[in-house]
């Protein structure tokens, strides 16, 4: 016999299978949006609250999925999203599309000026078609899983790199998009901000909304785009990057000092420990990097 807690699991497991974020299976089957939340799945006395056959049966039509395959979406664990799946995907991921460069002999000048045996470029993982759906569809699940559908009215991406993640994680999650410019268009208090972004929301409240970049290294340029999307009245308390750095303690500072929750698919780290197992690099660019990402500001490439 099925559980509450399976039945739910094999929903959330089609949604992120065909792309889609709980809510945005549910609205793609013709359902309220909300009718798989979180919240949802148990009534305010604590008792659960189950799917009916009717919500079931439409959005395995959508998915074309038979009911033998949604009951092996609860016995197969593989298909589970843990934050140690998805930050390995990720770095394997941005290994095979060339993103992530290692070079110690000849490392790279970052803008900072700071030398480094690893570079990322995230701008160019959106070409990659089959690599960009399963990030993508991994970091909807994700902020679904971290933050609560029920607690993100907006998805907003920041000019220029975050844009494209944005509108990508926004379409996933049912969620309307904006996106913030580095520099003011015009005047008022939607100077910066491209789309629109109701002052208050249900209730009076004002509109949650998640920033989304491609990257962190130590976090401060989030302060720009944080603070415009601020003045304009909105809350923000969360930020997803594709790639956070993970070795700069700047980095979990200025986000404490921002009031904001970083949510990030994989770091240097998770790429080192891929490009390890996987033999991508030889043993003594391996050695480099790893002592790179233990002291980048001391860091000197090997003679």
């Amino acid at each position: 016999m099925l559980t509450h807690e399976q039945i739910w699991l094999a929903i959330d497991r089609l949604a992120s299978t065909h792309g889609y974020s709980p809510s945005g299976l549910a609205k793609h089957a013709g359902l309220d949006p909300t009718s798989f939340n979180k919240s949802k799945r148990m009534s305010p006395d604590g008792k659960p609250r189950w799917p009916s056959t009717e919500s079931i049966s439409k959005i395995l039509n959508v998915t074309g999925e038979t009911m033998q395959n949604f009951i092996g979406l609860i016995e197969n664990d593989a298909r589970a999203f843990d934050k140690a799946s998805i930050a390995k995907t990720t770095a394997q991921s941005l290994l095979n599309t060339q993103s992530i460069l290692f070079n110690a002999r000849e490392p790279f000048t970052l803008k900072s000026g700071r030398s480094s045996p690893v570079y990322i470029d995230c701008r160019r993982l959106v070409s990659f078609v089959e690599e960009r759906t399963a990030l993508m569809n991994a970091a909807a699940q994700l902020l679904s899983d971290e933050i609560g559908l029920e607690n993100i009215d907006y998805v907003a991406g920041g000019e220029t790199a975050g844009i494209p993640y944005g509108a990508f994680i926004a379409d996933r999650l049912a969620k309307p998009m904006l996106y913030v410019r580095k520099q003011p268009k015009g005047y008022g208090r939607m100077a910066q901000i491209e789309g629109h972004m109701e002052e208050a929301m249900e209730g009076g409240r004002k509109p949650n909304v998640v920033l989304i970049e491609d990257l962190q290294t130590d976090g401060g340029s989030k302060k720009i785009f944080i603070d415009v999307l601020r003045e304009a009245g909105a809350v923000v308390e969360h930020a997803f990057v594709v790639f956070h750095y993970g070795i700069f303690t700047a980095s979990g500072k200025n986000m404490a000092d921002l009031g904001v929750n970083l949510h990030a698919l994989a770091t240097w780290w998770d790429v080192l420990d891929v490009a390890k197992e996987q033999n991508y690099f030889d043993a003594q660019t391996l050695s480099s990097v790893e002592d790179f990402l233990n002291d980048p500001e001391n860091w000197v490439a090997p003679t």
